[in-house]
């Protein structure tokens, strides 16, 4: 039959009906054909809700007693699921997010038979499990963070928008056959396959910090639920030089796990090389083994010496002649002639099969072939020069656009790569510092160690700044690892959280289950006399990191998680949900979620806003067009020209409206902010004459030592500039504010005025509607773009800010003072020079500080760098509206320039005509139910 359509049947009205009636516990949404599959729940089942908390206790509260019948209540089962209407067992709900919604998850049970993992227990009881076991642990029954997007109301109307996205694919796909080639068709063809796929496209990084042994490596396996995808253990110190970010994998990604790694290039191998020759050397210039040199400084110097040669030696020990002795050469010139071989020689290193333009690419179907491959990068000859590593993969955390960064170079003495960790951490948009739990529970390890790492790499962000800028969590690791008796002396008897009796009558209990030879039941009462005492540590712990630091988090309030992998993994494994839970590692991974929930939500409803609705109102002003006929488009000859010259003009507008942007900022960046950094010098004065005074040299000055403390040259040198620029960065920042606002309303002009322009026609009202139709849509999209393009760019400019106002590691002063430092740290006795080698070393840091050019030099570093942001900014903005403008004009083109494209004749034509009213009809439904996606949307 010539009118029936390829593809699916018509959607039909009544099917949005549930939408308009979605109720506040929220209802199912509408289901329509090509509407995916999610569920508008994200929660456990009920029946392990409750369970774990009954059974343990919450945490730092303790129950007056625990009976046999409680006991027995408590106790891991199978419970059957409740049953459907036709008597089947009802699966619990899951949500599974739209990028990923028809593909499932690889079981964990199947992944570990990739992964090793330690079969010992510390003290908890394993054997209650074996016998109550279930299926593997499912991630995705896990409950969503108490945010708009993970309701009920929110994912039904997320599933109706991506019905409707669906349903206008396939009506679309019908017309294939009869529109073949046309260019039109193939975007909105295009257009409708994207939104079909939609995935939020905002991220959040999550940077993983923590040393060695503390169980990092495997937080990030559990987090994943992907055993061994992050390698554990001590692998050398290769590993703690190479960043490693876990992304969710889209549909490019066709293997269950992609890998790239991005390696070092150019002026980038240059600086690492001559960081680690200044590292290997500095043991061995003048005056190290001096009787001033500490032993602490000398310890320093030997172990950054000996990292250095591991990397000089794993990159160039296959060249002949690369010998130790050669890099100790200190004669005139040497550092010059040794740089440029290592670097000659780094450039003639052949990377693995599938490099191109410092990008290798692989795939792996196993945790243990990623391992495999990823270490190929770790060792050897590439390590020193790899810069990042990139691994894709489904997990149920990175869904909602979380990115989990294994940041492992904590204890890196290479400046270049200190700097590239530095770089990497303060773009993150949060931090998780990493440590086992028994660093945390005295008040002195909590301020020398927990944040150790933290106030190494930001020590001016963390201690004088309160990292009211970075978003930081602790997450305390190895819960599991206690000494019993030493916690019941610290945590049960009167006025403490667990009160004796509780654990007397446990104690008795267990006795009198050991004499009846009960052993399920002993090992039942022991492992709830331990959890017991593990939550009541835990909340001790959680109290005393948030009293000790929470003034110095944003917000006053510092998040606090206790977790333990070796549960997560064990009993992942084995089905125990209510154990899973108690490792802690759910919570976390719902607070992963929380992270993205604002991004997700701006994104989505961005997407059933403006996409969708602009999707079907094109598809629908297409095909009417190609409805009418020949003749009809004579009458539209003056609308066309009125229309179009509006809309041609607009671009030249806009182009002078973005010139207009980047000057005016650039205006007041310049008056505010380079300006008075030029003219720095004025703020300095003489500060520094004690002994040691090489040591700061050698440590680019920022150096400790027992009788001073720290003590940071870089932000004594800057401290008053930096107390002035203050105010002066907060101005910049609110010009961003201001002329993006002024951008913003002459656009807002400009669709106004060509929307007058259509209201102005004396074509029927009906086409006036049509045209009208297509600005409110498209505009609400281009602000959107807009929006998010001026947050992106007040990013970068923070992030600039950082380095010209703080002397951290990537600072535009440090980085104009370390060849200074070095100079001076070269300075030694010398009959010809005079003996005052302390002297000289003064005069050369000081010098450079006072000759007139320090500041002037940052300045144009810093000039530099915020022209290259404001290019970035101007092709954005421009690409932005030259889409959005095209966009408009391509639907408007869609009403004022109708006509059928065919060669059939007059049967076949007219069935084609046919077709097309059949589905323009559909299409109406479609639109309508659109509008009500945006009404709820907006709601």
């Amino acid at each position: 039959m010539p009118g029936r359509l390829r593809g699916r049947p018509p959607v039909h009205a009544e099917s949005m009906s549930s939408l308009r009636r979605l109720s506040p516990s929220g209802g199912p949404g509408p289901r329509t054909r090509r509407a995916r599959s999610i569920s508008p729940h994200y929660r456990f089942g009920d029946a392990a809700n409750h369970a774990f908390t009954s059974a343990t206790g919450s945490v730092g509260t303790c129950s007056p007693s625990f009976g046999m019948s409680e006991l027995r209540d408590a106790l891991p089962t199978t419970r059957p699921r409740p049953l459907s209407s036709s008597g089947a067992p009802t699966p619990p709900p899951r949500l599974l997010f739209p990028d990923q919604v028809n593909e499932e998850i690889h079981s964990w049970q199947d992944r570990s038979a990739h992964s090793e993992h330690n079969s010992s227990d510390v003290s908890i009881v394993s054997g209650l499990d074996e016998e109550y076991s279930v299926a593997p642990y499912d991630v995705r029954n896990e409950k969503g963070p108490e945010h708009r997007f993970f309701t009920a109301e929110f994912q039904s109307t997320l599933q109706a928008g991506l019905g409707i996205a669906g349903d206008t694919l396939a009506l679309l796909e019908g017309l294939d056959g009869v529109m073949q080639g046309d260019r039109d068709l193939e975007k909105l063809l295009g257009d409708a396959k994207k939104l079909c796929a939609f995935h939020g496209t905002d991220t959040k990084t999550i940077a993983v910090l923590g040393d060695s042994g503390e169980g990092k490596s495997s937080l990030i396996n559990s987090l994943l639920h992907f055993p061994g995808i992050a390698k554990t253990g001590d692998i050398g110190s290769a590993c703690t030089s190479v960043v490693t970010e876990y992304r969710q994998k889209t549909g490019e990604h066709t293997a269950p796990i992609t890998i790239e790694v991005e390696h070092l290039s150019g002026a980038a191998i240059e600086e690492v090389i001559k960081e680690l020759l200044w590292s290997y050397r500095q043991l061995y210039l003048p005056g190290v083994e001096d009787e001033s040199t500490s032993a602490e400084d000398y310890a320093q110097y030997q172990r950054e010496s000996a990292q250095a040669w591991s990397a000089l030696e794993a990159a160039f020990s296959h060249k002949q002649g690369f010998k130790e002795g050669m890099l100790r050469d200190m004669s005139e010139g040497a550092i010059e002639r040794l740089t440029a071989q290592l670097v000659g020689w780094a450039r003639e290193i052949q990377w693995p099969d599938g490099t191109d333009g410092g990008l290798w690419r692989s795939t792996a179907d196993t945790a243990e072939e990623c391992a495999g491959k990823t270490a190929l990068f770790m060792q050897d000859r590439y390590w020193p020069f790899t810069k990042i590593i990139r691994v894709y993969l489904n997990a149920q955390v990175l869904k909602t656009g979380v990115v989990l960064a294994d940041l492992p170079g904590l204890q890196d003495t290479n400046l270049a790569r200190v700097r590239a960790t530095h770089d990497y951490l303060l773009k993150c948009n949060h931090v998780f510092i990493v440590a086992k739990i028994s660093r945390a529970i005295t008040d002195r390890s909590l301020q020398s160690s927990l944040f150790s790492v933290l106030s190494r790499h930001v020590p001016l962000e963390w201690e004088e700044s309160a990292a009211q800028s970075l978003r930081i969590a602790v997450v305390c690791t190895k819960v599991e690892d206690i000494d019993i008796q030493a916690a019941r002396r610290e945590f049960c008897g009167p006025d403490k959280s667990i009160r004796d009796s509780v654990v007397d009558d446990l104690d008795a209990q267990i006795e009198d289950a050991k004499v009846t030879g009960n052993r399920m039941l002993k090992k039942a009462l022991k492992q709830r006399r331990e959890l017991l005492l593990i939550n009541a540590r835990n909340a001790h712990v959680t109290s005393g990191l948030q009293a000790a630091y929470a003034a110095r988090a944003p917000g006053g309030h510092l998040d606090v998680f206790c977790v333990s992998n070796r549960w997560y993994d064990k009993y992942a494994r084995k089905g125990n949900v209510e154990l899973v839970r108690a490792s802690g590692i759910p919570a976390l991974r719902q607070f992963c979620h929380s992270i993205t929930a604002d991004a997700q939500l701006r994104e989505a409803r961005h997407f059933l806003r403006s996409r969708v609705f602009t999707l079907v109102n094109s598809a629908e002003l297409w095909v009417g067009g190609r409805l009418r006929s020949q003749p009809r488009r004579n009458e539209f000859s003056e609308a066309q020209r009125a229309v179009l010259r509006v809309n041609d003009g607009m671009m030249r507008v806009f182009a002078a409206a973005i010139d207009t942007l980047v000057a005016n900022f650039r205006s007041c960046f310049v008056e505010q902010v380079l300006n008075i950094i030029g003219t720095g010098a004025a703020y300095y004065s003489k500060m520094w004459h004690w002994t040691q005074y090489d040591a700061w040299c050698r440590n680019n000055g920022h150096h400790s030592t027992a009788k001073r403390g720290r003590v940071d040259w870089n932000a004594k040198i800057i401290w008053k500039l930096r107390t002035e620029l203050d105010f002066q960065w907060d101005i910049v920042a609110e010009e961003i504010n201001t002329v993006f606002g002024k951008l913003l309303a002459i656009v807002s002009e400009q669709f106004g005025a060509l929307k007058a322009a259509i209201s102005a026609l004396s074509t029927p009202s009906v086409f006036r509607t049509q045209l009208s139709a297509v600005i409110g849509p498209r505009t609400e999209s281009m602000q959107y773009s807009l929006t998010r393009a001026q947050e992106k760019f007040a990013h970068e400019v923070n992030h600039l800010r950082r380095y010209a106002s703080e002397p951290s590691h990537g600072s535009y002063i440090l980085d104009a003072m370390i060849s200074t430092y070095r100079a001076a740290s070269n300075q030694y006795a010398n009959v010809e020079l005079g003996t005052g080698k302390n002297k000289r070393q003064i005069g050369i840091v000081e010098g450079r500080i006072t000759d007139g050019a320090l500041f002037p030099s940052a300045a144009i570093a810093l000039q530099d760098r915020m022209d290259t942001l404001l290019e970035r900014l101007k092709a954005r903005l421009t690409a932005t509206l030259a889409e959005a403008v095209e966009d408009i004009r391509t639907d408007l083109g869609f009403v004022l320039s109708p006509i059928l494209e065919t060669q059939r004749n007059d049967v076949g034509l007219a069935a084609d005509r046919n077709r097309l009213r059949e589905i323009l009809e559909r299409l109406g439904t479609l639109k309508v139910q659109a509008e009500d996606v945006r009404r709820a949307a907006a709601e």
